[in-house]
């Protein structure tokens, strides 16, 4: 090859990879834009959790790290202990270097610290060193523990949190009442508290005991009645690092998983964006339409491709209609940063359309797969027609013609 050839090759070469990173770069910082979470702990009453696998704002990875009777149910079950420390060796991040680069948070829910045990000085390192926020909430196995599990207090992980634990203690009041302590502060701010609610008193607020430590902020208490004031939400920012929250209720078990809250997923939301040390948002019910909008196309999409799949199986050509749903997902996507950014109004106008295109296209897919089926139902009919029409005519000749039959005497039994 010449040198001229060479260097033509070399420039096209250069010229693809520049284009190729061009290309890749927007999806690259969009990733690097959304929020990561790692999630450690019972992910079977995990719902609000889970649900944020279809929320653009988050990147989530869920760590089973419970060893309560919870570990075996749920979308990541454990059936021995084998299999948790399997789960664990698999999901929990390998090195300091992976969980800063790819986390902007840290989830304890209900997770055990045994379970946890080899990781723990890379995750607490990850908060106080590599600036990830981290919560921590209620259950047996948190803060002090309960029920014979070995509490956190001695941990690296319970040393950054805004909370002593008083250890062993598992709260089960008969009087539990809600009651907002900071309401000016962000998170808190960003949901709308109606104490009255049933939803948010009662046995929703079992809980452990803590103490809150100096210098931490108090959001919420929760008042047994007797004058005794349990520390249910309290907060505080590590000296010149991120936000670190406790929330002494499991929570989960009542207050999320039977989801009879109404704002139980915009609160975990805004706990997030909130230890992620970005502005919370405050117009709650334009956030809510925003995801509204969001999880009703991400529901819509997947009913749509189960039934091209569908329609596929009986031989109809499903490619114009998955042209158009490419189409209508680049649209979408195209709403993801303004998501991300907080400007919901974009994000409302933009879902609009992507709402009358998916109106559109789902119209064309039920005919295409009445076209698909024409054949099936002509042929089920002609068949079921012409069983009909032969048992019809052997019936007729056999049993009215009687052409088959002879006429005989008088029958009588032989002497």
């Amino acid at each position: 090859m010449s040198g001229s050839s060479a260097c033509r090759v070399l420039a096209q070469c250069l010229a693809w990879s520049v284009a190729t990173c061009l290309i890749l770069l927007p999806a690259f910082a969009l990733e690097q834009d959304r929020i990561g979470v790692l999630y450690v702990g019972c992910v079977a009453r995990s719902p609000p959790y889970w649900m944020m696998r279809s929320d653009p704002m988050f990147r989530m990875t869920f760590v089973q790290a419970t060893v309560r009777d919870f570990m075996l149910f749920g979308p990541m079950p454990a059936p021995t202990m084998r299999d948790l420390h399997r789960l664990i060796r698999l999901y929990m991040p390998r090195s300091y270097d992976d969980l800063v680069r790819n986390y902007d948070a840290i989830v304890f829910f209900e997770a055990n610290v045994q379970a946890v045990g080899p990781h723990i000085e890379k995750l607490a390192r990850g908060v106080s060193e590599g600036g990830l926020g981290m919560q921590m909430s209620g259950g047996w196995q948190s803060f002090g523990a309960s029920a014979g599990y070995q509490g956190w207090g001695n941990t690296p992980i319970g040393d950054l949190l805004p909370t002593e634990n008083v250890v062993g203690t598992w709260e089960s009041p008969p009087i539990q009442h809600l009651v907002i302590d900071d309401p000016q502060n962000e998170l808190m701010r960003s949901i709308p508290w109606d104490t009255r609610d049933p939803a948010l008193n009662g046995p929703v607020w079992d809980h452990n005991l803590l103490v809150v430590k100096p210098g931490a902020d108090l959001l919420a208490h929760v008042d047994c009645g007797g004058g005794r004031e349990d520390p249910l939400m309290v907060t505080w920012r590590l000296p010149n690092g991120p936000r670190t929250f406790s929330f002494a209720s499991e929570g989960g078990w009542r207050l999320y998983s039977m989801s009879r809250w109404k704002y139980h997923y915009d609160f975990c939301a805004n706990l997030l964006i909130y230890l992620a040390d970005r502005p919370v948002p405050q117009d709650i019910q334009l956030v809510r339409a925003a995801r509204a909008r969001i999880f009703e196309f991400a529901t819509r999409k997947t009913v749509l491709v189960s039934l091209l799949e569908f329609c596929e199986s009986f031989g109809a050509n499903t490619q114009r209609i998955s042209e158009r749903l490419d189409e209508i997902e680049r649209v979408a996507g195209s709403a993801v940063p303004k998501y991300i950014n907080l400007h919901f109004e974009e994000v409302l106008d933009t879902y609009k359309k992507v709402g009358e295109m998916m109106d559109e296209l789902e119209k064309d897919s039920i005919r295409l797969k009445e076209r698909a089926l024409f054949w099936v139902y002509l042929i089920e009919w002609l068949a079921v027609t012409a069983t009909t029409l032969a048992c019809g005519a052997t019936l007729w000749w056999v049993m009215v013609r009687r052409r088959l039959y002879r006429e005989v005497g008088v029958t009588r039994l032989a002497g």
